[in-house]
């Protein structure tokens, strides 16, 4: 015991000694970076991103789904920008409640929709001003290349720079269509369906007493309103030293959007009661829907020719009564962005 104790006290101690020694020498190290600017202008940057979003994954109470999509912003001078996105599964594997849906004798009568959601919005610039700010930057070296990197921390420099603030308001359309679990909806909400031509409840009346899956089709369409605030640089400069060049031209923006759908669907259809040898046509319109909801989000991207993109949001989607929360994330890449700028200057000789 007393060995094993004695080896304890010998290897503390000679941790101690690495950490203080390497602690001394980083203190010792010169940390004054000079640098030749390269660029620093936020308003300089590329007016249309287009991408393709390889993986994202929707998780709402209605279904899962996980797939990919298109996404393209653009942006006009200093008052406007736009956005657009659409995304749908890769497979039916991906499609959770329409997979469901099809496992478990989905009548041909009806058809599962397959999970889609578009979105296009119009954001008015409240503000638009540049402002000094710095970036804290890692310093990579020149003289460590590829896995020599893996034991080695970088260094971090604050750099000054510019950087653009965009206080934005907009306006956007929204439109999604999925295959939904109804019969959880039907509990939760303690609504009877009762088949087409029958007003009272019978025996093939679903309710949630009844434990059977029932599924069916949702469609909402409508608007969002909201706003949001957006942060812009576009910075290079090249060290003097050892050092790989410095960027920071990130365009990252946070929002709130309130959304409401005056029109949520669910269609009418078809199911076979337990212990019945036949599909019923059932009547929808006693399931509840809402049509007010909202979200909060975050949304980035790299003012690159070839760049990658990123979405966070979390919120409440209209749709069926109590089934209407949601998060979703999302990377997009490659982002392709272009100034849409082909012009070239001509001088006489």
């Amino acid at each position: 015991m007393k060995i094993v104790k004695l080896i304890l006290i010998i290897l503390v101690s000679c941790c101690s000694v690495f950490t203080v020694e390497a602690q001394f020498r980083r203190s010792t190290e010169n940390k004054t970076v000079t640098f030749e600017e390269m660029y620093n202008d936020p308003y300089d940057i590329n007016k249309l991103f287009i991408g393709i979003t390889p993986a994202y994954g929707d998780i709402h109470v209605t279904n899962i789904t996980s797939g990919f999509g298109v996404d393209a912003t653009y942006y006009l001078k200093d008052k406007m920008h736009f956005k657009a996105h659409a995304r749908t599964p890769y497979f039916i594997g991906s499609d959770f409640a329409r997979n469901a849906a099809q496992k478990n004798g989905f009548d041909p009568q009806s058809r599962a929709r397959t999970y889609f959601f578009a979105e296009a919005s119009a954001s008015y610039h409240i503000w638009d001003k540049e402002q000094e700010s710095e970036s804290r930057i890692p310093l990579y070296s020149k003289n460590y290349q590829g896995a020599e990197w893996a034991a080695k921390v970088p260094k971090t420099a604050d750099i000054p720079n510019k950087r653009r603030e965009i206080l934005f308001a907009r306006l956007g359309g929204v439109y999604y269509e999925t295959t939904s679990e109804l019969s959880r909806a039907i509990a939760s909400q303690g609504v009877i369906v009762n088949p087409v031509g029958e007003t009272e409840e019978s025996v093939n009346s679903i309710s949630g007493e009844k434990e059977e899956a029932v599924f069916g089709n949702v469609l909402g369409a409508g608007v969002s309103v909201g706003g949001g605030f957006t942060w812009i640089k576009n910075f290079a400069a090249k060290p003097d030293k050892t050092y790989e060049e410095l960027v920071d031209d990130h365009v990252f923006s946070t929002f709130m959007d309130l959304f409401i759908f005056p029109m949520v669907t669910v269609e009418n259809f078809f199911h076979q009661p337990a212990g019945a040898n036949q599909f019923f046509e059932y009547d929808a319109s006693s399931i509840n829907t809402f049509m007010f909801g909202g979200r909060i989000g975050i949304d980035g991207h790299f003012n690159r020719t070839l760049g990658w993109g990123y979405g966070a949001e979390i919120g409440m989607r209209p749709g069926l009564q109590k089934r209407g929360f949601y998060g979703l994330l999302k990377i997009t890449f490659p982002m392709y962005g272009t100034k849409l700028d082909y012009g070239v200057e001509a001088f006489g000789r």
